[in-house]
């Protein structure tokens, strides 16, 4: 698949450009205990700052009285940022999209959320994580589009592979549902632009699948 061979020469790029110590740029098991690095203690890679990219496949879908409540596959990525607090607990934003095309013309959900990513074992990449934000449904064909606006929760779990002390690859996988909120109708043509409300109201829900990497 492209999008997850351009994501493992991605982490390649990134595993290259982290400094190693030792002769032929390998961390000695001496040098790694002096430097407090615990060989294969993904917990000591979690310090400071760290950034996030995320790239896989979703399933999406809206539920109103007037949709056909379909779950559709499409490419769901994330990009986020933030600090950590401890060995078990990171804060940060992330920003999510999700989009499918078909015959029916295109979907696509938009999402910033903030929350916590919680690991129960210090010395383990196992977590947890818990996020609330907003989102934005948009779909579309020719001059016609439906849109939504509403509140967004996400949960989901993963686990760091610790590449190195600084990069790790990070299976993943997330839920997301938004709550109820307007229908609008949006046609537009070369000369005007019309936008009404809809008499129903909608909630999106996304489970994603993916593998992400996470720079400390």
């Amino acid at each position: 698949m492209r999008t997850v061979s351009g994501l493992v020469a991605l982490v390649g790029i990134m595993a290259a450009a982290v400094p190693l110590e030792g002769q032929g740029g390998a961390i000695s098991a001496g040098t790694a205990a002096r430097r407090g690095i615990l060989v294969g203690g993904p917990a000591d890679a979690r310090k400071g700052l760290w950034l996030g990219a995320g790239l896989g496949t979703g399933a999406g879908s809206l539920h109103c009285s007037i949709c056909n409540h379909e779950s559709e596959q499409g490419t769901s990525g994330y990009l986020r940022a933030g600090t950590t607090i401890n060995r078990k607990m990171l804060l940060g934003v992330e920003g999510g999209a999700w989009q499918r095309s078909g015959d029916e013309g295109k979907r696509r959900l938009l999402t910033l959320t903030g929350g916590a990513w919680w690991y129960p074992t210090e010395r383990h990449g196992y977590f947890l994580r818990f996020g609330a934000g907003v989102s934005r449904w948009r779909a579309w064909k020719d001059g016609d589009a439906v849109t939504s606006q509403a509140v967004a929760l996400v949960v989901g779990t993963g686990y760091e592979v610790r590449v190195n002390p600084g990069l790790s690859v990070v299976p993943y996988l997330n839920a997301l549902g938004t709550s109820s909120g307007a229908l609008w109708l949006e046609s537009k043509d070369a000369v005007s632009f019309e936008r009404r409300k809809l008499p129903a109201g909608g909630h999106a829900l996304l489970f994603q699948l993916g593998l992400g990497i996470t720079r400390h």
